[in-house]
């Protein structure tokens, strides 16, 4: 059996991979430690998989990771510095592949979401924090390390920047409630940002589909898909065209797909 996890701010979810697509999702609270979080994670893979050996694993981490290392990670702080990549794969014997989880939900949403059919494909997960990635032509794209379009700086007065303005945790520190909670002007104000945001990574990516997911995009009290297309829309036009702006379709799932998309990759 091949394993997939999505580690986030705050859930860890782990899925068996399968030929197309994933297995029943189990979730458990993300520790705030990391060798907790591993051993959370391995035996939870282990229940799994049952009588199954795990031939590998694959999955996303929400911070700067390289070489299966996490060395940013704002959501959670103790985890800097993690090998998890290596841990991982020391604990379930057999290899394990470690990525940023905004890349993970990229190509989980080209390959088998919202994105599918197109060559350029942009994503922006607007949830406790702000994940991103492009993926073109079918594969993760990026630089010495993973893009972090969430940490751009759009209030230079302020030097806040985009995640610290319009992410969920944004939005329980100025409310002191769950984001779905916060009042409906909260979100037409931030819409604004929101879309600034997304206008920067767009010019920087020129993206023929813009994916946006996450938590705070839903159309009862957070982002409206709608509203934040008209406020990109009203900013200065450079290209010729917007990119399509589409609402992402596999939700907390992107990334366990995205994960699987990899390993069936390395086959």
């Amino acid at each position: 059996m091949k394993a997939v996890f999505d580690i986030g701010g705050t859930s860890i979810r782990v899925a068996p991979a399968l030929g197309d697509g994933i297995g029943d999702v189990r979730k458990i609270p993300t520790p705030k430690e990391p060798q907790e979080g591993i051993a959370a994670l391995v035996a939870l893979a282990r229940e799994i998989a049952g009588e199954e050996p795990i031939e590998a694993a694959a999955g996303g981490f929400p911070g700067v990771v390289a070489g299966g290392i996490i060395h940013y990670a704002p959501n959670l702080p103790a985890w800097k510095g993690a090998a998890l990549a290596s841990e991982l794969s020391r604990a379930l014997g057999a290899p394990v592949g470690v990525e940023n989880d905004g890349d993970m939900a990229a190509l989980g949403e080209s390959r088998r979401g919202a994105g599918k059919g197109f060559r350029v494909v942009a994503y922006a997960g607007i949830g406790t924090g702000i994940g991103c990635g492009r993926v073109v032509d079918g594969k993760i794209d990026g630089g010495v390390y993973d893009f972090e379009a969430g940490h751009q700086i759009v209030d230079v007065n302020g030097n806040k920047t985009f995640e610290e303005l319009v992410s969920g945790r944004a939005f329980e520190k100025r409310y002191g409630v769950h984001p779905g909670k916060a009042p409906r002007e909260g979100y037409e104000e931030m819409t604004p940002v929101l879309a600034a945001g997304l206008y920067n990574m767009m010019l920087h990516w020129s993206p023929e589909v813009f994916v946006l997911g996450g938590s705070m995009m839903n159309e009862e009290n957070g982002y409206r898909l709608g509203e934040v297309v008209s406020a990109v829309a009203r900013l200065p036009g450079v290209y010729p065209k917007l990119p399509e702006f589409r609402a992402a379709v596999l939700n907390d799932a992107a990334g366990l797909h995205g994960a699987a998309a990899l390993l069936e990759a390395k086959q």
